[in-house]
């Protein structure tokens, strides 16, 4: 199955990218542990508000993915990350924030945001 979509009717919009962690960017979860056990603490405590050094919280995404969805006017295909998806979960109020933030999000499943409504399709 295909979407049939022409290069022109697609386009990579800047504020539809994954959560930026920062100075953890490109580590794995056992790096970051042994490097910032404590920092890493924190996150856990607050995974919605946590600023990894030099990194963005879901909080900010959140307001990223408002800005973008606000020109949504019309059905639309996006492909994006899982920190994407949970932010837009929180903004569509499909679940609180806190819960949002631990949402599963399986890679290679569709997701269908339809009114009040999230639909996986695997």
């Amino acid at each position: 199955t295909t979407l049939s979509l022409k290069p022109t009717d697609y386009c990579v919009d800047a504020r539809l990218a994954e959560i930026a962690f920062g100075d953890w960017e490109g580590l794995t979860y056992d790096d970051v542990l042994a490097r910032d056990k404590d920092i890493l603490a924190k996150r856990e405590s607050d995974n919605w508000h946590f600023l990894p050094p030099g990194g963005e919280s879901y909080a900010q995404v959140t307001l990223r993915i408002r800005n973008w969805y606000e020109t949504v006017g019309k059905d639309t295909v996006v492909a994006a990350h899982g920190g994407t998806a949970r932010a837009l979960i929180a903004h569509l109020a499909l679940a609180s924030p806190q819960h949002a933030a631990h949402y599963s999000i399986d890679q290679g499943v569709v997701y269908v945001f339809e009114g009040n409504r999230l639909a996986r399709h695997a």
